[in-house]
C-alpha cells in the first residue's frame, strides 16, 4: 500500500461521510493512490450510529480496502488512531479528521511530496542542513468552510514560544514577526506569507496539525506511534517535537488543500483546556523541572488576560472558560 488513511469518528456521522466520500473522490482521480490507498475509520462509541452508516458507505462505493473499528468506549485522538496505525500497511499514513474535505489534489500532491523528498543518508541526520532530506511528516493547507486559509501548527513548545502565544507578542504589529510562537495565528505571523498558492516550495514548521497530518511508516518506525496517554489536544505538538529531535523534517505544503469545519466534535472549552493540559503534561515528559513553576505562571497571565478582554467585550462564556482554565495550573 502507498497510503494508509485514519479517520476518527465521534458523533459525527453526517460529516464523516462526507469526508469519507470527499478523501475516496481524490483516490479514484489519482493514479498513484488508486488502488494503493486503505481507508480506517475508528469510532470512539458515537451513539449516531456512525460505524454502520461509514460501513454501508464504504461498500456502496466499492472502495476495495478498508476496516471499520467500533470501539466500546472513547479512547481518544491518540489510542484510536494507534489502533488504526498497528495494522496500517501504507508507505504513508495519513490522519485525517472526520470534519474535513479533501480538495482535488489534496492528498496525490502530499504524497509526490514524500516521495520526492526521500532520505538522504549523508545530510539526514545533520540538524544544520536546510533542506527536506528526512521529510517524516507533511500537512496540506488547511481551509476554512469559506475558503481562507485556516491557521495551524507552529514553532516547537518552549518557554519562549508558549510566552509568545500567551502574552500577545506575536500580536504586536511588525514587532510580532519576531517573536516565533507556539501557534502561528497572531496577525503578524511571518510563516504565513509564504502561503503564495504560485509558491511550489515546502513550508517548513516545528509542528504541524494533526487535523490531518501524513506521516512516513520510518518515522513511525523510528519513534513510535502517538502518545496515548493525551486524550486530545496536544498529542500532535509532543509527536512532532519526537520527530524534530529525531533529526525528521516536518513541512505544510502551500498547494495541498484541505477544508476543516473545526470544532465538529468538540467544544471550544474542551479545546482551550486540552491546549493548556497539553502543555503541562510535554513539560512533565520532555522538559526540566525548573521550567514548570514558569510555564505555568505564564499560562496563568495568559488565561487572566483572556477573562479580562471577554468581560470587557461582555462575552461571559469564554471568558469563564479561561477563568476555569486557570485551575488546571494548581
Amino acid at each position: 500500500m502507498k497510503l494508509s488513511i485514519i479517520t476518527v469518528s465521534y458523533n459525527t456521522k453526517d460529516l464523516t461521510l462526507q469526508t469519507l466520500e470527499t478523501a475516496i473522490a481524490e483516490i479514484n482521480s489519482s493514479k498513484l493512490l488508486r488502488g494503493q490507498t486503505e481507508i480506517f475509520v475508528v469510532d470512539n462509541d458515537s451513539k449516531d450510529g456512525s460505524p454502520k452508516a461509514c460501513e454501508a458507505l464504504l461498500k456502496k462505493l466499492k472502495f476495495p480496502h478498508y476496516k471499520v473499528f467500533a470501539n466500546k468506549e472513547n479512547l481518544g485522538f491518540a489510542r484510536a488512531n494507534n489502533q488504526a496505525t498497528e495494522v496500517a500497511k501504507g508507505e504513508y499514513i495519513i490522519l485525517l479528521n472526520s470534519d474535513t474535505i479533501t480538495q482535488k489534489g489534496g492528498l496525490s500532491l502530499l504524497v509526490e511530496a514524500m516521495d520526492k523528498n526521500g532520505i538522504s543518508e549523508k545530510t539526514a541526520n545533520s540538524s544544520a542542513s536546510g533542506s527536506f532530506d528526512k521529510l517524516g511528516i507533511i500537512a496540506p493547507t488547511l481551509l476554512n468552510p469559506d475558503g481562507s486559509i485556516q491557521n495551524q501548527g507552529g514553532s516547537l513548545p518552549s518557554l519562549g514560544t508558549v510566552t509568545a502565544q500567551m502574552l500577545f507578542l506575536d500580536d504586536i504589529p511588525f514587532f510580532g514577526k519576531f517573536f516565533p510562537s507556539t501557534q502561528h495565528t497572531g496577525m503578524s505571523d511571518f510563516a504565513f506569507q509564504s502561503y503564495d498558492e504560485n509558491t511550489p516550495k515546502l513550508i517548513s514548521k516545528g509542528w504541524v496539525a494533526g487535523t490531518a497530518m501524513m506521516i512516513r511508516r520510518a518515522l513511525i518506525d523510528d519513534i513510535g506511534m502517538l502518545d496515548g496517554n493525551i486524550f486530545m489536544y496536544g498529542e500532535d505538538q509532543e509527536y512532532c517535537m519526537r520527530a524534530r529531535h529525531h533529526h525528521w523534517d516536518i513541512a505544510i505544503h502551500p498547494k495541498a488543500k484541505i477544508t476543516h469545519f473545526g470544532f465538529a466534535s468538540s467544544s471550544s472549552r474542551n479545546a482551550i483546556h486540552g491546549e493548556i493540559k497539553g502543555y503541562l503534561y510535554i513539560w512533565h515528559k520532555h522538559k526540566d523541572a525548573w521550567q514548570l513553576p514558569i510555564l505555568k505562571t505564564v499560562i496563568f497571565i495568559g488565561c487572566l488576560l483572556r477573562q479580562a478582554i471577554y468581560n470587557l467585550r461582555g462575552q461571559e462564556v469564554p471568558s469563564g472558560i479561561y477563568k476555569d482554565a486557570r485551575a488546571l495550573l494548581k
